[in-house]
C-alpha cells in the first residue's frame, strides 16, 4: 500500500535489468539526504519476475499493477495485455491522486507505461531513466512528455536527454572501494584457478544455458572454476541435470542470485547476454567478458549496449 508520505515514485518492468537501477536510484535519494523519512519513496512494478524480491529485500515497499508487456504483434493475448492496461492506468492515477509524489521516475516497462501516463494526466514531473542503447518503446512514449531524460549511452536518441551511465548498486560501489576481489576469490576458493561466471539476466537464456553445460563437459584437464547462473526460466529443467566435477573442472549450477557482485567480481571471465544493467556492472567491475546479445531483443537493443 502506498503511504501518504511518498514524494518519489519509482515505476519499472519485473525483470532485474529494470528493478537494479530503480533501488539503486532509490538508495542513492537516501544516502544523499534528498529524502530522510520512511515511506518517501514508493516501487510501482510487475508480479512476474524476481523485481519485487530485490525490492523488498532492499527495504522498500512496492506496488504490482494487472497485466504484461505488449508485444508488438496481434495475438489474442496482446488484445487482453491492452486491456490490462487500462485497468493498470487507473490504479496508478489512485496511487497518485493518493501519495500525490513530488516525481515519477519511469524506468521502461508496462507499469512504467501506465504510472508515466497517469503522471502526466495529473501534472506530476517525469523523469525517463533509460537504460539501454536503444530506447524501449515505453520510455520512447513517456520522454515526450518528460522534464527529462537520463541516459547510459551516447547517442541515444530522446527528447531532454542528458548523459548520466547507468545508476550502480552500492554493492558494486562497495566492492570496487574496498578493493575486495582477492579477499572473494579466497572466501570461494579459487585461487590458483581460472573462475568463468556465466549468466544470462534474471530470467536466464535458454541456447546459452545449453551451450555452457555441454562445454563444461569439454574442458576436462583445466583448473577451471565455472559458476553457472541458470535463471528462474530453465531452472525447473536445467536442476535435474548432473552437477558434477569433472576433472579438475569445479562446476557450480546456481539458480539466481539478487545479488551477483561478488560472482562477477572475482571471475577472470564473464560470459553473458548484453542487459545494460549487466554491461554497466561487468565495466565497472573491469572483468573480461564475452557478450553474448539476445538476437531478438527489441530494436537490437543489447547488441549496441555491447
Amino acid at each position: 500500500m502506498i503511504s501518504d508520505a511518498c514524494r518519489v515514485l519509482i515505476a519499472g518492468g519485473g525483470t532485474a535489468g529494470h528493478v537494479i537501477p530503480a533501488v539503486a536510484i532509490g538508495k542513492t535519494l537516501y544516502s544523499k539526504g534528498v529524502l530522510k523519512k520512511e515511506n518517501e519513496i514508493h516501487f510501482v512494478g510487475s508480479k512476474r519476475g524476481v523485481g519485487r524480491e530485490i525490492v523488498h529485500e532492499a527495504g522498500f515497499e512496492m506496488s504490482v499493477l494487472p497485466g504484461r508487456g505488449i508485444q508488438r504483434k496481434i495475438t489474442f493475448r496482446n488484445v487482453l495485455s491492452i486491456l490490462s492496461l487500462f485497468f493498470a492506468f487507473f490504479r496508478a492515477s489512485f496511487m497518485i491522486l493518493k501519495a500525490k509524489p513530488e516525481i515519477i521516475v519511469v524506468m521502461g516497462g508496462y507499469a512504467s507505461l501506465a504510472c508515466g501516463l497517469a503522471g502526466r494526466l495529473f501534472n506530476v514531473p517525469l523523469l525517463v531513466a533509460e537504460q539501454n542503447a536503444v530506447p524501449g518503446a515505453t520510455n520512447k512514449i513517456i520522454a515526450h512528455f518528460a522534464e527529462l531524460s537520463a541516459v547510459s549511452f551516447e547517442g541515444v536518441n530522446l527528447p531532454h536527454s542528458v548523459l548520466t551511465g547507468n545508476p550502480l548498486r552500492s554493492e558494486i560501489l562497495n566492492f570496487i572501494e574496498n578493493d575486495s576481489r582477492k579477499e572473494t576469490r579466497r572466501e570461494l576458493g579459487v585461487n590458483g584457478r581460472t573462475m568463468i561466471t556465466i549468466f544470462g539476466g534474471s530470467l536466464g537464456a535458454h541456447r546459452l544455458n545449453e551451450t555452457v553445460f555441454e562445454l563444461s563437459q569439454l574442458w576436462e584437464g583445466k583448473a577451471i572454476s565455472i559458476y553457472h547462473v541458470v535463471g528462474t526460466r530453465d531452472w525447473p529443467e536445467f536442476s535435474q541435470l548432473e552437477q558434477k566435477s569433472i576433472g579438475d573442472v569445479e562446476y557450480k549450477m546456481i539458480e539466481y542470485l539478487n545479488d551477483l557482485t561478488a560472482l562477477i567480481g572475482a571471475a577472470d571471465l564473464v560470459i553473458s547476454r548484453a542487459g545494460a544493467t549487466s554491461v554497466s556492472e561487468i565495466t565497472a567491475l573491469g572483468v573480461p567478458s564475452i557478450l553474448v546479445p539476445l538476437p531478438n531483443s527489441p530494436g537490437n537493443h543489447q547488441e549496441k549496449n555491447a
